[in-house]
């Protein structure tokens, strides 16, 4: 779980500075993108409460 949220922050921090170096990528496009990548880790990293209270 820990390995799939830092391969997910870093994939799409990756994917929004090669938009930004092709001269497609802007500032906001990535605070939105970060803010979601944000959102998406949190949210798998509550899914470890779920199957740690189901066991």
């Amino acid at each position: 779980m820990l390995v799939q949220n830092i391969v997910l922050a870093l994939g799409i921090k990756a994917v929004f500075l090669v938009l930004t170096l092709a001269g497609t990528g802007t500032m906001w496009m990535a605070v939105f993108a970060d803010m979601g990548a944000s959102l998406l880790v949190v949210g798998n990293g509550l899914r470890l409460l779920r199957v740690r209270n189901e066991a």
